[in-house]
């Protein structure tokens, strides 16, 4: 029997597009339930699930929220084009890169909100996609309390999207040393190339971090996995965070010929595996 797979999100979001790549990779057909960005935050308590956050998924019974546990329910459930290696030591280097991923994940929303902030047509040509001429209309209209929210929410602070950027050169060269190290960016993609891909194919979107970028492993890597990002963000990052941006490339420039060696590995926690977390998710209706 076909499986009744529901992902409740909103277009835009970058764990969302995570989730429905997810979804894709393991072939199952399922229905976007598309929610407003800020409204779907109670919608999500009211339909049953635990947290106010998306991607969710509904799939055979079980409720799960968040990209990483979506992808280890998607494994217990649908054991087909598995997003984890049988490998049990490439297994945890990928559950490691992917848990890495979803800081990035975090930082490029901070980055995303930061620039909203400072120019609308940025948060609209990455949030109002996708919609009709109502729909961005509203949306146009709530834009403001939208982007207040989600600061809040994900301390989208000036200070922390300073810093994210200022990271950026450093983040990129452990993409590119994982990828040269082969645990993403194989023949078969896994569960931390959706989650660290989808993002970098966001960074792309902004004129000032593109060039950045650009010529990397990374880049091409997310145009591979994730290349219909739709948006733009318009060269609107202060030039005090350019600056730092570019004295960080700088810094890491003469190891450039080099990729640095991935952080070591911490132990994992049983929570980590798949069964162990499955097997506590309840079953509904």
């Amino acid at each position: 029997m076909a499986s009744k797979v529901k992902l409740y999100g909103f277009t835009g979001s970058n764990s969302v597009y995570t989730g429905r790549l997810l979804l894709e990779h393991k072939g199952l057909e399922y229905k976007f339930v598309k929610l407003p960005p800020a409204a779907h935050a109670p919608t999500m308590l009211l339909l049953g699930f635990d947290t106010m956050g998306v991607p969710a998924l509904k799939v055979d019974g079980v409720r799960v929220q968040g990209t990483r546990w979506i992808a280890r329910a998607l494994d217990e459930l649908h054991p087909e084009n598995p997003l984890f290696p049988e490998d049990p030591a490439m297994r945890r280097a990928v559950q490691h890169a992917e848990r890495w991923g979803e800081e990035l994940q975090n930082a490029t929303r901070r980055i995303f909100y930061c620039a909203a902030r400072r120019d609308r047509a940025a948060f609209m040509s990455v949030l109002g996609t996708d919609r009709g001429p109502i729909r961005r209309t509203m949306m146009r209209m709530m834009a403001p309390v939208i982007i207040k929210l989600a600061t809040g929410v994900h301390r989208a602070s000036d200070a922390a999207g300073h810093e994210d950027i200022e990271l950026l050169p450093e983040r990129m060269d452990q993409i590119d040393a994982w990828i040269a190290e082969g645990v993403i960016g194989g023949p078969q993609l896994n569960a931390a190339d959706y989650q660290i891909a989808v993002n970098v194919s966001a960074l792309l979107l902004s004129d000032d971090l593109a060039p950045f970028i650009e010529g990397r492993a990374a880049a091409d890597l997310a145009r591979r996995v994730a290349p219909d990002y739709a948006g733009h963000l318009g060269p609107i990052v202060p030039e005090e965070w350019m600056a730092d941006l570019r004295a960080a490339a700088d810094e890491l420039e003469p190891a450039e010929s080099a990729p640095p060696e991935s952080p070591p590995m911490p132990h994992l926690r049983p929570a980590d595996y798949d069964g162990a977390q499955i097997a506590q998710l309840p079953r509904v209706g």
